[in-house]
């Protein structure tokens, strides 16, 4: 009788670290390159191309209306997003710290590199607590085309080709090369069977969660897409019909594309039936860009693809164009569904919140800048509001506290409200000195407090 018992209490044991582990959520992390605050219409611009998975999202978790990237630059933000902290921490401000070769620092490993090994990225973190995790997408990471991911699928640095080469090659996808390429501006494929590289990402994320839905995973999924080059399926010409340039039909057509392969990956989600258990973000790296290194014809007008919304200038810039973005949240019975968020929230936030969901133990070697955001959107604490947060890479950057913005270009320093002016267009700096004087003070100390950068700019470094 005492053996019975002991083997029900066992199996009772068994069973209950079974629930443990099956209640630990899925986490997927979506990142889009150079997609613009008002590109989705869950941010209220209808003028370019539905979006309805994005929406979906939106509609079924929490959609941030002041959620923001910690730099105006792909690669930067990226290190933010991943490493839950200021970049600049790192010596990392601008896209070239992020992969080129530090200066008298010929090799680096996965033991000894730009980043402190007893910081964890955020899927180290993650994979203490027991999740396998994949990145497939954009990288911008040292070590490239290597990863600390337990799977690594077509990543890329600056960007990609979106269709193969006659071998096959997309050029940009899994090899060490930087700026070279990218320059066609192609309505393909140019082949027959030629798969869109924007698919391929989507394939490859829903073949990961179909081969991990039994166990906890956390995935990177990094689309290049709309980041230039300017390539997209010409089968999509009728849908972008309405759009005024050759310029904004690629770019809707290429949009359409990342969001159909979003639903792709909801579609799996509800298929291998844990899609209630799933927890999924999206965001943007940073706002809305021009074309980069492509062979623009003359005859066609230089213009921003995308949309800023009511937000001021775009990709590269310290005001609200170039840094708020799209920011989702969705936790099926966790987070309210059609939340909306009004208080500053970070990229940086997502990995702590991401740590706390899966009962990752964070080290205290891991100085994390960003604040768990479950228990805000909970309603359970409060105090997002005041907050501050920083931007800077060489002479330039920008600071937030409160409604307040402070934005600096070398000498020149303005000051708006965002509560009043979303557009940054009246500055305050002489009407509310004392508010200035402050913002700006703590600006430069946040500035002082970090280690240089890793490859200075001569000509921006003041």
């Amino acid at each position: 009788m005492k053996s019975v018992c002991l083997f029900l209490v066992g199996l009772f044991l068994s069973l209950s670290a079974s629930a443990v582990v099956a209640e630990k959520p899925n986490i997927i992390m979506i990142y889009a390159d150079d997609m613009g605050y008002g590109c989705a219409g869950s941010y209220g611009d209808t003028n370019l191309v539905p979006m309805p998975h994005v929406d979906r999202l939106a509609a079924e978790g929490a959609r941030f209306t002041d959620g923001y990237v910690t730099a105006p630059g792909c690669g930067p933000s990226r290190y933010g997003l991943l490493l839950g902290a200021y970049q600049q921490r790192f010596g990392v401000q601008h896209n070239r710290d992020t992969w080129e070769k530090i200066p008298s620092w010929p090799t680096e490993t996965a033991e000894s590199n730009r980043i402190p090994s007893g910081h964890l990225w955020m899927n180290q973190a993650l994979s203490t607590a027991g999740y396998t995790t994949a990145l497939v997408g954009k990288s911008n990471l040292p070590l490239y085309p290597n990863t600390t991911f337990d799977e690594t699928w077509s990543p890329m640095t600056f960007g990609g080709d979106y269709f193969p080469d006659e071998t096959g090659y997309y050029d940009g996808v899994g090899e060490v090369r930087h700026y070279r390429g990218y320059k066609r501006i192609i309505w393909g494929p140019e082949r027959v069977g030629d798969e869109y590289l924007t698919d391929r990402l989507g394939r490859q994320a829903v073949d990961f969660i179909e081969r991990n839905a039994h166990q906890p995973f956390f995935l990177y999924l990094a689309f290049n897409a709309p980041h230039s080059p300017m390539q997209a399926k010409a089968a999509y010409k009728p849908r972008v019909a309405h759009l005024e340039t050759e310029a904004t039909k690629l770019y809707g057509a290429m949009m359409i594309s990342m969001d159909e392969n979003i639903g792709r990956v909801l579609d799996a989600l509800e298929r291998m039936g844990i899609d209630d258990n799933t927890i999924v973000a999206f965001s943007s790296d940073n706002g809305p860009s021009f074309a980069y290194r492509v062979d623009w014809p003359e005859d066609w007008p230089r213009e921003l693809l995308g949309s800023a919304g009511p937000l001021r200038a775009y990709k590269g810039s310290f005001y609200e164009g170039g840094i708020r973005v799209p920011y989702i949240i969705r936790w099926p019975g966790k987070i309210k569904a059609g939340q909306v968020f009004e208080d500053p929230v970070s990229t940086m936030d997502l990995y702590p919140t991401f740590a706390a969901a899966a009962g990752a133990q964070v080290p205290e070697t891991t100085q994390l800048d960003g604040v768990d955001l479950l228990p805000y959107l909970d309603g359970d604490k409060t105090g997002l509001a005041d907050r501050t947060l920083y931007w800077w890479w060489y002479d330039q950057g920008s600071m937030r506290r409160g409604p307040w913005k402070m934005v600096s270009y070398g000498e020149q320093r303005e000051l708006f409200n965002l509560h009043d002016d979303i557009g940054e267009t009246t500055d305050l700096s002489k009407k509310h000195p004392d508010i200035f004087k402050e913002m700006t003070s703590d600006y430069d100390a946040f500035r002082a407090s970090m280690p240089p950068v890793l490859h200075p700019h001569p000509q921006l470094m003041k």
